[in-house]
């Protein structure tokens, strides 16, 4: 709203001057209480409208962009968001995990509508390629493997968990990032003592 008062004192003009402008836009008529010859008179002298009252071409723009401040934003989609086959990249996602109740006493593998909602955060908040992701969550699924799966997140949790503090936290993302450095600390090799 700041901006919108902003742009009117920038432009010179009152809320009720705009009003008016935009009735006459609207070929509607103004309220009572708003003097319509005093801001007529206003639009005139600073040539919003000219004398036979029609809008100039400032008053067109300044208008459309009050408008596009109250204008929906569009809702993205998941499409939108994720790529054309997002669908079967959270099921390639899923399937990374093991067939499986982890120790929490929760399964390791969620339903894809649940992937979906929690895959749509992420990608807001992150900006790595399904490739990134799929490696990212190999690399997790291998790591907690060899520990028979020890304290695992499940495949929604590691995307996104929510702490007390009401903030999220993303394994995913943290793993994203060590794919991308290309950090290697992880030790996957076991030694065998005969």
């Amino acid at each position: 709203m700041v901006d919108i008062f902003n742009k009117l004192i920038k432009a010179g003009l009152t809320p009720n001057t705009f009003y008016v402008l935009y009735c006459i836009k609207n070929k509607t008529k103004p309220a009572d209480f708003v003097s319509l010859e005093l801001e007529k008179h206003r639009l005139i002298e600073n040539e919003w409208i000219t004398k036979d009252f029609k809008l100039s071409d400032k008053s067109v723009i300044f208008i459309q962009e009050i408008d596009s401040y109250f204008r929906k934003k569009k809702k993205e989609t998941s499409q939108d968001l994720m790529g054309d086959s997002f669908i079967s990249k959270i099921k390639s996602y899923n399937e990374l995990f093991p067939k499986l109740k982890l120790q929490s006493g929760k399964y390791a593998r969620v339903n894809a509508k649940t992937l979906e909602g929690n895959f749509r955060w992420f990608f807001k908040e992150y900006d790595y390629d399904w490739d990134t992701i799929l490696k990212a969550t190999q690399r997790y699924v291998s790591e907690y493997s060899l520990n028979n799966y020890a304290y695992m997140r499940t495949a929604q949790y590691f995307i996104r968990k929510q702490n007390i503090d009401k903030s999220f936290d993303s394994d995913l993302a943290t793993y994203c990032e060590i794919v991308m450095s290309d950090l290697d600390d992880f030790n996957y090799f076991k030694e065998n003592v005969i």
